[in-house]
């Protein structure tokens, strides 16, 4: 029975020291996330998480301005006066002209920048480039 008891007290103290050790391990882990916390810093776990958001969130956005890159841009519907049409129509070809030919045509007539932007619904600088290219030069 001696060899029983002896048994028994040992396993006794080696329960007792693994408990021991285990509550040691975990105040250690407790201190070093005190001290970590004292100075200021994040664990690495929570940086990576938030780089690979700040990583996803940058895919997406690339994708929308790729998408919006490649959609074609919307035509402007021009009105252009009957009269300014029958100038404009060559005798071969009996289509209406387009508003790229219509500022040509006004360009060269010495309208100006305001002018062919309301009438051929340009922008500001297709107006301007038109003008460059096309309006006569004293």
């Amino acid at each position: 029975m001696s060899l029983e008891v002896v048994t028994l007290a040992i396993v006794a103290l080696q329960t007792v020291a693994v408990v021991l050790l285990a509550l040691q391990v975990h105040h250690l882990k407790r201190a070093l996330a005190v001290k970590h916390a004292a100075r200021g810093s994040v664990p690495e776990l929570l940086v990576v998480n938030a780089l690979n958001r700040i990583d996803h969130r940058l895919d997406v956005l690339e994708e929308q301005q790729t998408r919006t890159d490649r959609a074609p841009a919307p035509r402007r519907s021009v009105e252009i006066p009957a009269a300014q049409m029958t100038t404009l129509r060559s005798p071969s070809n009996q289509t209406s002209a387009s508003p790229y030919e219509l500022a040509q045509h006004l360009a060269r007539e010495g309208s100006d920048v305001d002018q062919l932007m309301a009438r051929c619904g340009l922008s500001r600088h297709e107006a301007e480039l038109v003008l460059r290219l096309y309006a006569k030069r004293a």
